[in-house]
């Protein structure tokens, strides 16, 4: 059995697509048909039910899906457990929400250059809906997202790390000066809120639900660093992650309103495709990746406390 055809099987199970696989692995298509079609006589059942021009795996496909992950990563591991980082090169596609984009930047990028020079790294910064549709379609190779704490079935969770989500008000909006806040005080102010699609915008409004309680958000963005903007110039709320607005709290520009009866955390995840195969490069972004994460997420969340 060879390792190229395992290495080829994983690459059509995360796309779905034998031409995509062939166009990504440097193959044709009947090279990339031959080697699924070799490895399929090998094990002797078949490994994807072939609808279209899609391809989905088969129960067997799924059987041996962990098993083919293993051994394409111990081969590659092998490969390069004689190389230093300086040399390790190609190129991995990262995705990350626009908030986590901007708190990260000069950390997690500028370090991961210097560990591993001649790797390339092409960026994705998007809504986590996006992020997590490129994610499944193949995509992307691993993605920092904001989601619920459960995984997808498409996707491993590597890591992730539960922060706080907050509501924050201009320090001159009569509700900061207040020692406590019921969210029935929020009807009828100004607020912003992140896209619908945004889970913990999600979770907020099903919170106010739960109690019919109803606001209607005069501005929706995509961009939480606006956002906070915004309530440090008017006299305007917004519910967004706390480490997105750590330092302007820190600078006295917005508050944190006291909200004792709500309380909502957001899972900050570091996720791969199910077929992804963990290279050193894609693990060394992913381990700087956490490292930074675990440093500045986990000192938000003391300080607030």
């Amino acid at each position: 059995m060879e390792i190229r055809n395992l290495n080829t099987f994983l690459k059509v199970a995360s796309l779905q697509n034998f031409t995509q696989a062939s166009r990504e692995l440097g193959y044709s298509q009947s090279n990339v048909s031959a080697q699924i079609k070799q490895l399929e006589q090998e094990v002797g059942v078949p490994l994807f039910d072939r609808i279209g021009r899609s391809v989905f795996l088969t129960p067997y496909g799924e059987k041996l899906l962990p098993y083919a992950h293993q051994i394409v990563s111990t081969a590659l591991q092998m490969e390069n457990c004689f190389k230093c980082e300086e040399v390790l090169s190609g190129t991995i596609r990262v995705g990350m929400v626009e908030s986590l984009f901007e708190l990260l930047l000069e950390d997690v990028f500028l370090q991961y250059h210097r560990h591993f020079p001649r790797v390339h790294l092409e960026l994705i910064v998007d809504a986590t809906a996006t992020l997590k549709d490129r994610l499944q379609h193949g995509l992307l190779d691993t993605a920092c997202l904001i989601d619920d704490p459960l995984p997808s079935a498409g996707w491993t969770v590597w890591d992730a790390i539960e922060v706080p989500v907050v509501i924050i008000a201009n320090p001159n909006h009569p509700l900061s000066h207040q020692k406590f806040v019921r969210l029935e005080e929020l009807v009828g102010q100004d607020v912003i809120l992140m896209e619908d699609a945004a889970p913990y915008t999600v979770h907020f409004q099903s919170a106010l639900a739960s109690r019919r309680i109803e606001i209607s958000p005069f501005l929706k963005l995509q961009s939480a660093n606006t956002a906070c903007r915004l309530v440090e110039q008017e006299p305007f709320l917004s519910v967004l992650p706390f480490y997105t607005v750590y330092s302007s709290v820190q600078a006295g520009r917005v508050c944190v309103l006291p909200v004792p009866d709500w309380n909502q955390m957001q899972s900050v995840q570091l996720v791969l495709h199910r077929s992804k195969v963990m290279t050193p490069q894609i693990k060394g972004f992913l381990e700087e990746l956490k490292n930074v994460l675990a440093k500045k997420l986990s000192s938000d969340r003391t300080e607030k406390l």
